[in-house]
């Protein structure tokens, strides 16, 4: 489905603002296109802000239609795809596939052949497929295959067209060559799309572009290879619960070899919000971990950049290179790398880290660590190292606080470790210099949006029920209320909300042109405890199968999540939503006192943080001493 401009602002208000566009460097066009390229900037930008197409039109000396046409090239298309943007301004520039939308030719009606081809491979079923496979046994040399050659291919081609019925008279058989050359660079095509994996150009990945700082980042993310441990107090019990292994992300800087930041993901799977997370701690000042741990400590100077000075908070990143992990091919990721950081993302080739090799590196470094713990799984299913069958029963030695205060411990000592490569001088000491010696880029503080990796933005209806007065908005099958919502002339009007993912109890409402009118607030029963955009969304289902009820939805999630505490991964979930809920701290501060009939007590109880620390878990000698 087709959108129009209008219709995509609507959707999408973020692309209201001119600056969230790329930028686009006038000096790198050519100079034919640079005076066209300005005044469609000029154009944009003013209907952008609001006035009339006809005032724009008259300006700049066109017709209003011209102008329609330029916003439909740089926002409209498919729903479902991602607009031309700042592309849409170059004049004489491709920003969409070419398709066919005349029918094709006959020899009753005499037709130009352009996408005709193309519109085969999508209306004929199966034409494609087929002719993919063919071009994937020959690339793969499997027994199989055959010496694939663009005569073969299109004799195959017209077969299945002749085995389909397809009409004499129209196209391909109106051609006198039958479509040859379409298929012969279909051939071409296809041929270099599946052997590219295999090619020796892939190696150019695993080069350093230069030896500037902050130039190319590599992120990647590892399962840590050991199991842990977490407690949790039930019936003035302490229960001590065998982990899922967890995972780690790092970003390293390619030219120093330096350790940016590093997050925990509890879950072998990290979603979108925990690569942000990563986005987020890379530029925030560093703060140490309260260290309970026995024998750990962090080293006297300051181990990762953002510890350095304001400076180090807001580099001007190059080019970050990730891997095609759904996580990273999120709409949020791409948006806060290009949009938000300024920065190039470079999705590796699939099953291919060779182009993240320091970052895989780094991890087998971590890993001569980690596998000297009892509860390591070693590196493969048959290693010796792993832990016992039989001490698999219960929970491990190493319990989840020592996990993660052990990995941002060795990540520290690596970043202020001499390296050979580096003329004996530590990583971090030669971020320092590089900062200090030489002009690096520094995004400025006052350009492009401010880094607010969990806001999100959503247009909303604003309801008013039957037989109520009061005013409100349905948010992810809750309703909200507030002084935001006081003007009655809002019923039935679009608004905008904004809101943090990790916390949604409260909602910013704006109207569509940007005045703020206040915030609404989630009922009682969902105020509880702080929760997530994602853990709404699981008690909805939970909800929806009719294992819990809607009242005291939070509470009742939470014991429904511990009643299946012995499976491993809803151990690591518990852990995760204790983490969520914050009752490792004060009981969560609402705008009015909550009211819950049969509610838990909570007073009486250690959070699984609490009796994490009593548990006598850590040898300081599991790690290898390299100080």
């Amino acid at each position: 489905m087709s959108v129009t401009w209008r219709e995509r602002l609507r959707a999408e208000p973020y692309w209201q603002d001119f600056n969230h566009w790329p930028f686009i460097d006038i000096q790198a066009l050519p100079q034919d296109v640079r005076r066209a390229y300005q005044r469609n900037v000029d154009i944009v930008h003013a209907v952008l802000r609001g006035e009339l197409l006809s005032e724009v039109a008259r300006r700049h000396h066109l017709h209003p239609s011209r102008i329609t046409q330029l916003m439909n090239r740089c926002l409209g298309g498919a729903a479902d795809a991602e607009p031309a943007l700042s592309s849409g301004l170059i004049i004489h520039q491709r920003v969409r596939a070419s398709s066919r939308h005349s029918p094709l030719a006959s020899h009753a009606k005499k037709l130009g052949s352009r996408c005709s081809f193309q519109h085969l491979l999508d209306s004929v079923p199966g034409l494609d497929d087929h002719l993919t496979e063919m071009v994937r046994l020959f690339v793969r040399q499997s027994r199989h295959g055959q010496n694939l050659s663009a005569k073969a291919l299109h004799a195959a081609f017209v077969t299945y067209l002749e085995g389909q019925g397809w009409p004499r008279d129209v196209y391909p058989f109106t051609s006198l060559s039958r479509g040859y050359e379409s298929v012969r660079r279909f051939l071409n095509r296809r041929t270099a799309e599946l052997t590219l994996p295999k090619t020796p150009a892939r190696e150019v990945l695993s080069r350093r572009l230069s030896a500037r700082v902050f130039q190319e980042i590599q992120i990647d993310e590892h399962t840590v290879d050991c199991h842990g441990a977490a407690a949790v107090v039930l019936h003035n019990q302490v229960k001590p619960m065998r982990l899922s292994r967890i995972s780690a992300i790092v970003a390293r800087d390619v030219a120093t070899g330096c350790y940016l930041a590093h997050t925990v993901a509890l879950t072998r799977h990290p979603a979108a919000d925990d690569v942000l997370a990563l986005f987020e701690a890379m530029t925030r000042p560093w703060e140490p971990l309260d260290l309970t741990t026995p024998g750990l400590s962090y080293a006297a100077e300051a181990p990762f950049p953002s510890a350095l000075g304001e400076a180090f908070l807001r580099p001007a990143f190059g080019i970050i290179r990730l891997d095609n992990a759904l996580s990273h091919l999120s709409h949020a990721v791409r948006l806060m790398i290009t949009q938000t950081m300024l920065a190039t993302a470079n999705f590796g080739l699939p099953r291919l880290p060779k182009g993240r090799n320091l970052i895989e590196q780094a991890f087998g470094r971590l890993n001569v660590d980690i596998h000297r713990f009892p509860s390591t799984t070693g590196s493969h299913p048959v290693d010796p190292i792993r832990e016992p069958l039989k001490n698999q029963k219960r929970a491990p030695y190493v319990s989840l606080k020592t996990l993660e205060e052990v990995l941002s411990v060795l990540l520290a000592e690596f970043n202020v470790r001499p390296l050979a490569n580096q003329g004996a001088v530590s990583p971090i000491e030669e971020v320092r210099y590089q900062m200090n010696h030489h002009l690096l880029p520094l995004r400025s503080p006052h350009r492009g949006p401010a880094l607010a990796p969990f806001e999100s933005v959503r247009e909303v209806t604003v309801r008013r029920p039957e037989r109520d007065r009061k005013l409100r908005i349905n948010f992810e099958k809750v309703s909200y209320e507030g002084p935001a919502l006081r003007s009655p002339a809002l019923a039935n009007q679009k608004v905008l909300i904004r809101f943090d993912r990790r916390d949604i109890r409260s909602l910013q409402v704006q109207t569509v042109d940007g005045r703020a009118l206040g915030a609404v607030y989630a009922p009682r029963t969902w105020q509880r405890y702080a929760h997530s955009l994602a853990t709404r969304k699981r008690i909805n289902r939970i909800i929806r199968e009719g294992y819990i009820s809607r009242r005291d939805p939070l509470g009742n999630y939470f014991n429904y999540t511990a009643a299946h505490r012995e499976l491993p991964s809803q151990a690591l979930s518990l852990v995760q939503l204790s983490r969520e809920f914050g009752m490792d701290t004060d009981s969560p501060t609402v705008e009015e006192p909550m009211e819950f009939a049969d509610e838990p007590s909570t007073t009486d109880e250690m959070s699984v943080v609490e009796a994490l620390k009593a548990l006598p878990d850590w040898d300081a000698g599991m790690v290898r001493k390299r100080r």
